[in-house]
């Protein structure tokens, strides 16, 4: 990605919670630049319909993202192919399923199933979670590798009011879960809720992940539980949306090979 593209696409980190609405003299201050540079970066980012205008000066984020998730939701294997296997782990635990996502150093829930649409939850869909706060958070960090949870750490981890943990800790903590292969919490993002979460490999004989299964509920909910039940589903379920991802990137694989042969066929 060139540079240019890269700082232009940036521009989408300045919308947060707090500040939904952006305009020329915040990419300009923001960025050191100029006002024709900053206008510039904004029809860039309108005609692509990342962000759309809205009142004198104002942009807010575009419906082309709105698109984008749908298309998330509807093509990626997790979601659509795994859906089953999800809707299953609801259904039979009755407790509210999450698949969460790790990216640019932000842990976010891509989709949230309950069984009785009860989703009284401090951090919903698409906002992002504490790193080291919650099962669906703390499995992801724990598996990022000693250098990155040192780095998540310094950066962010040891700014967020409510750790409690020093680095040592958490990287005791992280071994621990790795070992086991899953994390259970309790009282951490939601008080009166228990967690429990599993990775998603990128292939069956991985360490590396950058999603996670988990089931969320209360802790009235979990004493009528057997727990090591809870636990072996959810691992059984994370097992096979980890061969649904891997089988679904041999297809797309198969298919770039066959577009690549049909073009060189034509060519001929």
């Amino acid at each position: 990605m060139s540079s240019s593209l890269s700082r232009i696409l940036s521009v989408l980190n300045l919308f947060t919670p707090e500040r939904l609405v952006i305009d020329a003299e915040v990419i300009a201050e923001e960025y050191d630049l100029s006002r024709t540079s900053s206008y510039r970066y904004l029809k860039e980012l309108c005609d692509a319909g990342l962000i759309a205008k809205r009142g004198p000066g104002g942009y807010v984020l575009g419906p082309r993202l709105i698109e984008l998730d749908w298309m998330m939701r509807k093509y990626d294997p997790v979601l659509s192919t795994g859906r089953i296997y999800i809707e299953q782990l609801s259904q039979r635990t009755g407790l509210t399923v999450f698949v969460s996502a790790f990216y640019d150093d932000k842990i976010i829930n891509t989709y949230i199933l309950s069984p009785n649409n009860a989703l009284n939850y401090s951090f919903g869909r698409g906002r992002p979670l504490p790193l080291f706060r919650g099962a669906q958070a703390k499995i992801l960090t724990s598996y990022q590798g000693v250098k990155k949870i040192k780095d998540l750490y310094e950066k962010k981890i040891q700014y967020d009011p409510q750790n409690e943990y020093s680095l040592e800790e958490i990287l005791k903590q992280a071994k621990q879960i790795r070992k086991d292969g899953y994390c259970l919490t309790n009282n951490e993002l939601n008080k009166g809720q228990t967690g429990i979460a599993t990775p998603i490999f990128i292939e069956p004989n991985s360490k590396e992940t950058h999603t996670s299964i988990s089931v969320v509920g209360s802790l009235e909910q979990f004493e009528l539980l057997r727990l090591e039940t809870i636990i072996e589903m959810l691992v059984d379920t994370s097992a096979k949306l980890t061969e649904i991802s891997v089988q679904s990137e041999q297809k797309h694989a198969l298919d770039r090979l066959h577009l690549i042969n049909a073009d060189e066929v034509d060519h001929l």
